[in-house]
């Protein structure tokens, strides 16, 4: 099992930043933004995701050579569970990067042969950053890139640490969700929508935001209070699961097992009492 020392997740840090200059770089020019392929219905790739992948991969496997990297971009991938691996997705949400949304973000973990010890999501837009380490807690970072400059090391990072909230009245909680729009055809989503409307029947609203990552790091902030989607992939959810599960949420698959950090399904994110509230909602899903 391989520890990241401080010094080694302060330069992982500063790789995520730098490799965030390619996405802003298209900020003004959004209609510049180019395709190079579409993977499936509604599930496209820019030559931005290929950059950001290409400069990521590169410097932290320079950093760790040893080490496996998973990335959503990769054509074939052939990795061993028992041993280091960085599951990276370099534009989480690039359909609102294809938009001019503003809203995306790069999201990257750190599996250490047994567990997920440390996890990254940054969102260039807003210029913010969510960090967490394994029994270390979750941080927001604000104003990342300047921090990332002035800050002398690790510890000098000026950082918000995150609380899950403890509402218990589901009629107050916002929930997130996704709808699984690539995987049309294999779901259900005729069934997947009745339990969006029995969810909405019970909750105060909900929201679609394009960005998994985004909505699980959003669960520990306190921004929203539930996340839901059908079916997602390792890079989708891998750092998210760490920073929910830090901040004191719970994170598992629809039937409340713990979710499988190496294959696609189904998570649902929340503080311990609203997860055990909205799981029953979800029997047809099952």
């Amino acid at each position: 099992m391989y520890k990241l020392t401080n010094k080694e997740k302060f330069e992982v840090i500063r790789i995520v930043l730098q490799a965030s200059e390619i996405i802003t770089s298209k900020i003004e020019f959004p209609e510049d933004i180019e395709i190079i392929k579409q993977k499936g219905f509604a599930d496209y790739a820019t030559k931005i995701d290929y950059d950001v992948q290409e400069y990521i991969e590169k410097q932290v496997l320079n950093l760790f050579p040893d080490h496996q990297f998973l990335g959503e971009e990769d054509e074939h991938y052939v990795f061993d569970q028992a041993n280091s691996c960085w599951i990276l997705d370099p534009v989480d949400g690039t359909k609102n990067l294809i938009l001019d949304m503003q809203h995306s973000c790069t999201s990257l973990a750190f599996w250490n042969g047994e567990e997920l010890d440390f996890a990254l999501i940054y969102n260039p837009y807003l210029d913010e950053l969510f960090e967490a380490g394994r029994n270390e807690g979750s941080y927001l970072i604000r104003h990342a890139k300047q921090q990332i400059i002035t800050a002398k090391d690790f510890h000098t990072l000026e950082k918000k640490k995150l609380l899950i909230n403890n509402l218990s009245d589901f009629s107050q909680a916002i929930v997130a969700f996704g709808s699984s729009p690539y995987d049309r055809g294999e779901l259900n989503h005729e069934v997947m929508f009745e339990v969006l409307y029995d969810v909405f029947e019970k909750t105060e609203d909900i929201r679609r935001f394009g960005s998994a990552a985004l909505d699980l790091a959003y669960i520990a902030a306190n921004r929203h209070h539930i996340f839901f989607e059908s079916n997602l992939r390792p890079w989708d959810f891998a750092a998210g699961i760490l920073i929910v599960e830090e901040s004191g949420g719970v994170v598992t698959n629809f039937h409340n097992q713990p979710i499988d950090i190496f294959k696609a399904g189904s998570v649902l994110g929340a503080n311990p009492t609203l997860h055990k509230l909205i799981l029953p909602l979800f029997e047809k899903l099952r």
